[in-house]
């Protein structure tokens, strides 16, 4: 027991007073006197009562253990906050060094896709060249041989208008007698 001054004297009083009245109560008891007896039982009571009284007041007002896991636990609270900020500086670090790596990747990507893209245009244009190329060198050599010479054996068949008569007034005869057209 961890006790100030004054409750040292308070405990030290109580208890001679305990011893006092559990003498007495003994005394009472064997002389056959009631009175000293229950006297002595009221005064180890009392000092009992006293003693509990200061012990209950000590588990109340000190708070040295308290204070101290309440230390230690301050000191973890502080501890593991550092350590949270850390740990969130480290991943913002993380997470920007992550978008400079797929902001580069993207920008090769991109370079990559154009380079592609051009070799892919390259590869068309000459692949288209060689086509035009076959193809006219193919057409030539048709005119050569002769594939897309026009046919001259096949005539045209001219068809004559029909002559012309020169104009004949026809007569109208003008009986009763009808001259058609």
């Amino acid at each position: 027991m961890d006790l100030t001054g004054g409750m040292r004297a308070t405990v030290t009083a109580a208890g001679t007073i305990l011893l006092g009245g559990l003498s007495t109560s003994l005394y009472g008891v064997h002389h056959d006197d009631l009175a000293r007896s229950v006297g002595g039982a009221f005064l180890a009571v009392t000092a009992l009562i006293f003693i509990a009284l200061a012990v209950i007041r000590r588990w109340i007002i000190e708070t040295g253990h308290e204070r101290s896991r309440l230390a230690d636990s301050e000191r973890r609270a502080q501890d593991e906050h550092a350590s949270y900020i850390a740990l969130k500086a480290a991943l913002e670090n993380e997470q920007g060094r992550l978008r400079q790596d797929i902001s580069a990747e993207h920008a090769a990507l991109n370079e990559r896709l154009k380079a592609e893209r051009r070799k892919m245009e390259a590869d068309f244009e000459e692949g288209r060249a060689t086509l035009i190329s076959e193809t006219m060198e193919a057409t030539v050599r048709m005119f050569h041989n002769g594939k897309f010479a026009p046919d001259t054996a096949v005539a045209g068949q001219l068809i004559p208008f029909p002559q012309q008569e020169p104009a004949r007034q026809r007569e109208r005869s003008r009986g009763h007698e009808v001259g058609g057209p």
